[in-house]
């Protein structure tokens, strides 16, 4: 008998969005709440036929940019483990850490000598002459995972024009992934493409299973790459630098394909 498939499934933006995304209706299902246990995320009607339709059809392993603490605040109950802190955490079955995982990660973490406890200053350093920000470092299982910068001010959105302006040692040993007036800055050792592949070769290493993946956001396209099958939602933000991108080709070459 063929084992059910295997899906690793982004959470925010592709199963569910927070109340200030979508107003919710007496349709919408609650999907997650705010450290406080207030409702903050929801899902639509047509999220929860496709949520229902996962988890009746495949083991569901979320891959997801939320810490543990935050995918404890989500109503959903994820049998197979999951991947959390933008890759930086892989949870078993019991939903506890993989200790071969965490045991890389302290490896390449410790490579890098003092350069994550620099991050937040060179976030702020970076930041002088162009807005103010608060920086923090994100830690989990005893170890720094990467840095984020927050706007103190949400408009106008300036993160960005802070990427130029940091150290060249840095950006040799670290990405940046944007969402908005969020800013983070990751090792290149944390990431959901990593994590997805650390997670196939342990429970799929010869590749018998059907694996599909959803995701809305650029940065899930890594991991997407790692699935049989992937999938975007509607007006995601992958659906629509895949529809620009088309449309910049078409017009370059006069033609959809290759020769």
């Amino acid at each position: 008998m063929n084992p059910k498939p295997l899906i690793f499934v982004d959470l925010d933006d592709t199963l569910f969005q927070t109340h200030r995304k979508q107003a919710p209706t007496a349709q919408h299902k609650i999907a997650t709440v705010d450290k406080t246990g207030q409702p903050l995320s929801y899902m639509h009607p047509k999220q929860q036929v496709l949520t229902n339709w996962l988890f009746q059809s495949a083991d569901v392993v979320p891959v997801t940019a939320r810490s543990v603490n935050g995918l404890k605040r989500v109503d959903l109950s994820f049998q197979h483990g999951a991947i959390c802190t933008h890759g930086g955490t892989v949870l078993d079955a019991g939903l506890q850490p993989d200790q071969d995982w965490l045991a890389l990660q302290k490896r390449d973490a410790a490579a890098l000598g003092g350069l994550l406890q620099d991050l937040p200053q060179a976030l702020q350093q970076a930041a002088q002459q162009i807005g103010a920000i608060r920086t923090q470092l994100v830690e989990e299982n005893g170890r720094i995972v990467y840095a984020y910068a927050k706007q103190e001010a949400p408009e106008p959105l300036f993160l960005s024009q802070l990427v130029p302006h940091l150290p060249a040692e840095i950006m040799q040993h670290c990405y940046v992934h944007l969402n908005g007036n969020n800013l983070a800055l990751i090792p290149h050792y944390v990431s959901k493409q990593k994590a997805v592949e650390f997670y196939l070769n342990k429970h799929d290493p010869q590749r018998e299973r059907a694996v599909l993946g959803w995701g809305d956001s650029l940065s899930d396209a890594g991991f997407l790459t790692c699935c049989d099958w992937f999938g975007m939602p509607k007006n995601s933000q992958l659906d629509k630098f895949l529809a620009q991108s088309l449309m910049q080709d078409h017009h370059q070459k006069g033609f959809l394909g290759h020769v």
